[in-house]
């Protein structure tokens, strides 16, 4: 009778937070963040918001106006300045966006008590404000965060995804053109409020996540180039003292807690703004590029970690729809594989081994073969002149 085997250990969370032993070293003084760019950076913003503020009370110009200024500075981001490394230019980016905040802070106060004009511009300063503050969180945990010579304009966000930018300017087309038509069936406030409320916990989510992780957040964005061979001795990776799997925080219930706060982001943002047609359209295409994005990610962390980030994506659930059953599969296809060429290495080897060992069997033969057709001494009486030949002319005779 067999005997009853134990069932198997599963994987156990570890109980002992994470201290880190200090402000984290670096062996290049180059590696240390600069500060100081984020707190000269926020003083422009906040002088820029109340600015806005005051020029969206004064009624100065339309407030339809500020919707074109606010398109125009992602068409002019999204294809001059993709690069740009200038400080007095990103701190006129985040003065900018600090204004355009003010002003749809304020629209969103008179829209909402319902002392806006003909020129209301409605929900879409919802929009406006939290995009300004996704883009200005984004470059000031940048700035606390990475070496200076990576802070650029594309640390404010929107000038890295050409997609994200076709999102906001096809959602403010499809607004106003069905608030032209439709003007009565168009904005619900209930649904404006419930899409603020998932984009403001997206927004924290997506913070408190790189707040906890800290330089670990941005792990993968300084991957050599794959095309660009010649730049390889070039390339300086981002350094990471304490790079690790992080596990606390939101890490503690979700694996991928940015993505589903960029999931909610997305989605509440199309909710807000009363756009069928674009909520259905975002919601796909978001899903599927945070799909491709995380299984690329974990990946990557299988590859480093091995079990460790096996046992933690064992115990820690995916909440974006469809995720756990897509990233588990992909997890067992990779284990598969992976199980299969170490056992295709394995037998190669082997039979490597094997070959080695019959090439030597028949080279032993040859030897044998060899020797049988040398001449001998068997027979020769010892002591004779034919035996002591053998001593004076030892090449002769075997």
């Amino acid at each position: 009778v067999p005997k009853a085997q134990p069932p198997p250990l599963l994987p156990e969370r570890s109980t002992q937070p994470y201290v880190p032993d200090g402000p984290p070293e670096y062996s290049d003084e180059h590696e240390y963040p600069d500060p100081a760019l984020a707190l000269r950076s926020a003083k422009v913003a906040a002088g820029a918001l109340v600015f806005g503020i005051l020029v969206a009370q004064s009624a100065l110009v339309p407030a339809t106006w500020f919707v074109w200024s606010f398109l125009l500075v992602h068409l002019v981001g999204a294809v001059f300045l993709t690069d740009c490394a200038n400080e007095h230019g990103l701190t006129a980016l985040c003065g900018t966006f600090g204004f355009h905040a003010g002003v749809a802070l304020s629209e969103v106060l008179l829209w909402v008590l319902g002392l806006d004009g003909a020129d209301s511009v409605g929900p879409w300063s919802l929009l406006v404000v939290f995009c300004c503050a996704l883009y200005l969180h984004n470059f000031w945990s940048e700035c606390l965060n990475l070496p200076p010579d990576y802070i650029t304009s594309i640390s404010l966000f929107f000038p890295m995804f050409p997609a994200f930018n076709a999102a906001v300017l096809f959602s403010g087309v499809e607004l106003f053109v069905e608030w032209r038509y439709f003007p009565e069936k168009k904005l619900w406030r209930s649904a404006a409020l419930l899409g603020a409320l998932m984009m403001l916990c997206g927004q924290l989510l997506m913070a408190s996540s790189s707040r906890t992780s800290g330089r670990n957040f941005w792990a993968s964005c300084r991957n050599p180039p794959e095309e660009e061979d010649d730049k390889l001795e070039d390339f300086v990776g981002l350094e990471i003292p304490d790079r690790r799997i992080v596990q606390e925080g939101t890490y503690c219930w979700e694996r991928h807690p940015s993505y589903l706060g960029a999931m909610l982001w997305g989605v509440g943002m199309e909710v807000a703004l009363c756009n069928p047609i674009m909520l259905a359209l975002v919601s796909f295409v978001l899903w599927a590029s945070l799909l491709y994005v995380a299984l690329e990610e974990e990946q990557e962390l299988y590859d480093e970690f091995k079990g460790s980030y096996a046992n933690y994506a064992a115990l820690t659930p995916c909440w974006i729809p469809l995720f756990e059953g897509l990233l588990g599969n992909a997890a067992f296809s990779r284990e598969m594989t992976d199980n299969a060429q170490e056992a295709e290495a394995a037998a190669e080897d082997e039979e490597d081994l094997d070959a080695e060992e019959d090439e030597g069997a028949g080279d032993d033969e040859d030897c044998e073969s060899e020797n049988e057709m040398l001449p001998t001494w068997e027979g020769v009486r010892k002591g004779g002149a034919l035996w002591n030949r053998q001593f004076r002319d030892m090449w002769m005779l075997g």
